[in-house]
């Protein structure tokens, strides 16, 4: 039998990147996906990493990467690794639109991930990991559509924890990173 996947939303992110080194270092079997392909994609792959394209902004792409991860085996942790920080300008000053799209990208989005693939976890306990990042805890002027949606997962992580009785939800604040 397959090895269970450990999935990486936002592979080619800082984040995303050296945790999946550092698994399939151990052997460990992973699938990926990015929005833009790049060295950090290629360096992966040379490793044996599963990357596929999807696009946190475009709600068809995001069923799409659904749809493959679902047909390939069982997986064991899922991690969300996405951020996107546009717009950075004060609320008011903002393109609305554009704010929106931020909140879509770090909540809903990797929520309709998580919705999209529980049918298909490992049938032992799994685990699902999000990132907080930075400015939960003071007022990130000009951040305001990237502060809300981390906070959002913040309460979300504790709702599913307590729904989903056999997989461990969490959350970390790594602060702000590259």
């Amino acid at each position: 039998m397959s090895k269970p996947q450990n999935i990486i939303i936002s592979i080619s992110s800082d984040i995303g990147f050296s945790l999946a080194k550092k698994w399939l270092q151990s052997g460990k079997a992973v699938t990926g996906t990015y929005r833009t392909k790049s060295s950090l994609c290629d360096e992966l792959e040379a490793m044996g990493a599963n990357l596929l394209h999807c696009d946190l902004g475009d709600k068809s792409s995001v069923n799409s990467a659904i749809d493959i991860i679902n047909n390939l085996n069982s997986w064991e942790t899922l991690t969300l690794a996405a951020g996107h920080q546009e717009p950075v300008s004060m609320f008011l000053d903002c393109n609305f639109e554009h704010w929106e799209q931020s909140i879509m990208v770090n909540f809903s989005r990797q929520l309709n991930i998580v919705h999209g693939l529980m049918p298909n976890k490992s049938l032992e306990k799994s685990s699902v990991l999000f990132f907080a990042g930075g400015g939960t805890n003071n007022a990130t002027i000009a951040y305001s559509a990237y502060t809300i949606s981390k906070i959002a997962l913040i309460k979300m992580v504790e709702l599913l924890d307590a729904e989903i009785i056999d997989t461990t939800f969490s959350i970390l604040g790594p602060g702000w990173v590259k």
